[in-house]
């Protein structure tokens, strides 16, 4: 034996409060998100009129700051384990291009001991960071 039901049901569903909530979890999310800032080290590079802007290809940076300490990718290396770093980043992406950024009162020696460790690691692709007059 069925039933009628006295009052007839119709299946609407509302949609309005459940787009409020994700609105609201969207601005939530948005205004406390924080946003990775990419490290830099303070470098007066020295300028070059033949300076060329490099291609958007994967780049390995090392940087000498000012008091002549080695950064490798924005991370301080000392100078004996620079080359062993090398290896392990260069091994894995041979196809990577190292750039050096040398701030401009760094003594010659501290650039051709990067330079040197390339070159014995076996990087072929190698940059020269300047800045363009």
């Amino acid at each position: 034996m069925q039933y009628k039901s006295p009052v007839p049901q119709h299946g609407i569903l509302n949609l309005t409060p459940l787009i409020d909530i994700v609105f609201l979890l969207l601005v939530f999310f948005m205004l406390t998100a924080h946003f990775v800032e990419e490290k830099q080290i303070a470098l007066q590079l020295p300028t070059a009129s033949t300076s060329e802007a490099l291609s958007n290809e994967e780049v390995v940076t090392i940087s000498i700051d000012q008091t002549g300490i080695y950064h490798l990718s924005g991370e301080p290396v000392h100078a004996d384990v620079l080359q062993s770093r090398l290896k392990e980043i260069f091994t894995q992406s041979p196809k990577l291009i190292l750039q050096l950024k040398a701030d401009h009162q760094v003594s010659y020696e501290k650039v051709v001991h990067v330079l040197d460790s390339a070159r014995i690691v076996g990087i072929d692709n190698m940059d020269i960071v300047t800045e363009s007059e």
